[in-house]
């Protein structure tokens, strides 16, 4: 018997929001049809707010720091096997294409048409032609098909054809709308009585527009400046490099200041004041849902129709249940993530606690930090410091992440912090490597140590 074919669509800063739920202000026919004839997962949660780190948790099931990947210069898995490479060696053949720019391509294994692997810039604008030919064209079956596309990541340039408000109030709206309208065309190119079509992002996304009532603020650079200074950035030479840092904090800096004037005397809410302000160079990092909330979307044999699941998952979970989904065993080494199908069933499962870990900055050492999010709690703070930068919300009554109620509330603290604790238990975040132990009961003794802190939050 064949296995079922997997076409799996990857986006670069998708944001769950924004294709779900009243923040929702694009044009998405597709989507919705995906939700209405498949499952849709409305509580994604991922590793990190950046593409290395997500990349390394779901490519590999494991917590990013289990992988070895610890900075831009480190892009191999170690001690571990890529799901795509266990898909290889389940019999699948891989065909695949996905940006340049990706600075972590050693992680994907070689494709069958690894000739023709990259695409530029995105999907759906002109490189939408040259990607469904590919699609098109003849693969052998079983097939696994990665389309990794950046359409969404800034600095976002929209296609011809989506500028009208109706697409959305923002640039990044309009972008959804553009995907979803190449998402169509791919779902008429392939049978889904015998393809598994996944579609999902690796971390969200923070949006430097807002538009409320008679309020329309657009701080978001323009793409075409933006490329402009990047192109200038990569001809200045390494003995100047220095001087570039300086000069790009120092232009930061007095952006950030222009638009805090702006927005001085506006009566906005915390969320709304940090997606206006947010930066790239931000030395302070946060792990807030517009980063690390995203969408996942299932349509395909063995898939039932019309299911949205609120219940938090991971993205550790998305290919352990695309195995099961496709009747392959999981990989045989010891994971994070787990399989999703007793969701799929309509069957309960217990917590699926999240940890994160935001990314480290290209051009700066960012002040990192580490968190977990339950369905009731997110909780991070400094990775070195647990005094530092802490951070607590309430998710049930404080969905945007507001109020931070870490001085109100200490023993919620305290028990968040000891399931980090018991998490990261180890490893060593900086070398993203298992630290000797003779405790051979190490794993019970953190599960056990886990069990205790929920019951104490009132989980079980």
């Amino acid at each position: 018997m064949i296995k079922p074919n997997i076409l799996f669509l990857l986006f670069d800063s998708f944001r769950a929001d924004k294709v779900y739920g009243p923040e929702k202000n694009s044009l998405t026919p597709n989507f919705d049809y995906i939700k209405k004839n498949g499952v849709f997962f409305d509580h994604v949660i991922s590793s990190s707010d950046g593409s290395l780190l997500s990349y390394a948790g779901l490519f590999s099931g494991k917590h990013p720091f289990k992988t070895g990947m610890r900075s831009s210069k480190l892009t191999k898995l170690v001690d571990t096997t890529s799901y795509l490479e266990f898909l290889k060696n389940q019999g699948y053949k891989l065909y695949g294409c996905q940006p340049k720019s990706n600075s972590f391509i050693d992680i994907i294994p070689d494709f069958e048409n690894n000739e023709e692997t990259f695409c530029t810039t995105g999907i759906s604008n002109e490189e939408s032609r040259i990607t469904l030919d590919r699609l098109n064209s003849k693969m052998e079956e079983p097939w696994f098909f990665l389309m990794a596309a950046g359409d969404l990541h800034f600095p976002i340039t929209n296609p011809k054809g989506f500028e009208d408000e109706k697409f959305g109030s923002n640039n990044y709206e309009k972008q959804v709308s553009a995907i979803d309208h190449w998402l169509g065309k791919v779902l008429e190119k392939v049978d889904l009585k015998k393809t598994l079509v996944v579609v999902t992002g690796d971390h969200g996304s923070y949006i430097q527009s807002l538009k409320k009532e008679s309020l329309n603020i657009d701080f978001q650079d323009k793409a075409r400046l933006q490329m402009k200074v990047i192109k200038v950035s990569t001809k200045v030479p390494k003995f100047l490099e220095p001087l570039k840092l300086n000069l790009f904090l120092a232009r930061e800096n007095m952006s950030r200041k222009r638009k805090e004037r702006k927005i001085k005397d506006l009566n906005l809410k915390p969320h709304e004041i940090r997606g206006l302000l947010s930066q790239r160079s931000d030395l302070k990092r946060f792990l807030f849902d517009e980063k690390t909330r995203v969408p996942l979307f299932m349509i395909g044999p063995n898939v039932d129709q019309g299911i949205t699941i609120s219940q938090q998952v991971r993205l550790l979970d998305v290919f352990p249940t695309i195995c099961e989904i496709v009747g392959i065993p999981d990989k045989d080494e010891e994971i994070d993530g787990v399989s999703l199908y007793p969701l799929l069933e309509n069957k309960k499962m217990g917590t699926l606690i999240a940890y994160m870990e935001s990314s480290p900055a290209i051009l700066i050492q960012p002040i990192i930090v580490i968190g977990i999010r339950t369905d009731k709690y997110k909780y991070f703070r400094n990775r070195y410091d647990s005094s530092k930068n802490v951070h607590l919300y309430d998710l049930e009554n404080d969905p945007y992440e507001d109020d931070n109620i870490a001085d109100k509330d200490k023993n919620i603290v305290e028990a968040m912090e000891d399931i980090l604790k018991t998490t990261i238990s180890g490893f060593s975040l900086e070398k993203g490597c298992r630290l000797e132990s003779t405790d051979d009961d190490l794993g019970t003794k953190e599960t056990n140590m886990v069990e205790k802190q929920l019951k104490k939050m009132g989980y079980i």
